[in-house]
């Protein structure tokens, strides 16, 4: 009987042990970023004027919808970039990492012009709700954010 009691006793003191560590710490997954989602940001391009390489300032704003899978589909967004408006659809794949860290490549599509590809490190600030992103497509410097839509 002693030893059964201690087996019992050593059996739960290991459960309430490793318990809170198995919930404190799940990670995040591509599931984290799901849902209807806003988004904004600004900073400096780099577009060819008169076939120069000039930086301009620009800004955007527009909305996607994230699958929680790894794809972004019915992305729209309006970019003002050195003061003229150009209206884009886009669509992307994404990637998250444990940390909440993650990345994106885009296609981006302007009517008339041929598609490009831009690129994204971001990081989820809470989950299925915001996130901060920077670009990493050479020769932009953008910043912004998202917010899912509710």
């Amino acid at each position: 009987m002693y030893r059964t009691l201690c087996a019992v006793a050593s059996i739960l003191a290991i459960v309430c042990l490793v318990a809170p560590v198995v919930d404190a710490a799940p990670g995040f997954s591509a599931k984290d970023v799901d849902g209807p989602t806003a988004f904004d940001f600004d900073g400096f391009v780099t577009v060819l004027l008169g076939g120069t390489p000039t930086t301009v300032p620009a800004a955007a704003m527009g909305r996607f919808v994230a699958d929680g899978d790894g794809s972004i589909t019915d992305g729209v967004r309006t970019l003002v970039a050195g003061g003229a408006a150009i209206r884009q659809t886009f669509t992307c794949s994404y990637t998250v990492n444990p940390d909440g860290t993650g990345s994106a490549r885009c296609t981006v599509i302007t009517e008339g012009f041929p598609n490009s590809v831009e690129t994204f490190d971001f990081v989820i600030v809470e989950r299925k709700k915001e996130a901060f992103f920077t670009s990493t497509t050479a020769g932009s410097t953008i910043r912004g954010r998202t917010k899912r839509q509710q």
